[in-house]
Formats: structure tokens, C-alpha cells, sequence
């Protein structure tokens, strides 16, 4: 799988995630800020990433990432950060 095909899963799965928040649902008028992902929706984010492209992402990843922990190395990671963290778990897999 191409690197600009894993880019674009992450983001669909990542917009999936936000449209099916209870927020947009039943609020008419809801906050661009009141959009942030919580703990919860950062675990169903990896889930599905972790199913869909057959890889385990590190526990500390993504307890980082969910914690947004400010003294965390993985606080701040970014989409592309992300995809690359996929592509090497998938070619590790593969030559495992």
C-alpha cells in the first residue's frame, strides 16, 4: 500500500470518528473546539487502524497519544508521524 493510500485512511477513519460524535448529532450550533477527540475516541481510532491495516501499534503510542500527556514524546505527533508509524509496523510484519 502506497504511502499517500495510508495517508488517506487515516484521515477518512479520523473523520469518520468525528461525525459520528454525539455533539454533532444533537447539537445544532456545536464549537469547532468541542470537536476534540477524547480518550475514547482516540482507542476506537486506533482499533480500527490497527484491524484495518493488520498492525499493533505500541501500547506507549498510543497511551501517549490518547493521555496527550504534555511530557510526552508521542504528544504531538503528527498525521504523517502516524502513517510512517503504520508503514514500518506493516513492513515489519511482513519480513516477520
Amino acid at each position: 500500500m502506497k504511502r499517500s493510500e495510508v495517508r488517506q485512511h487515516v484521515i477518512d477513519t479520523i473523520g469518520k470518528i468525528l461525525v459520528d460524535k454525539t455533539l454533532i448529532q444533537e447539537e445544532e450550533d456545536v464549537t469547532l473546539s468541542a470537536l476534540e477527540l477524547d480518550e475514547a475516541d482516540f482507542n476506537e481510532f486506533f482499533s480500527i487502524l490497527q484491524s484495518d491495516f493488520g498492525v499493533v501499534l505500541p501500547n506507549q503510542i498510543k497511551a501517549d497519544i490518547a493521555g496527550m500527556s504534555a511530557h510526552s514524546p508521542y504528544g504531538q505527533l503528527t498525521l504523517q508521524g502516524l502513517v510512517d508509524l503504520i508503514l514500518v509496523e506493516k513492513k515489519r510484519r511482513t519480513h516477520h
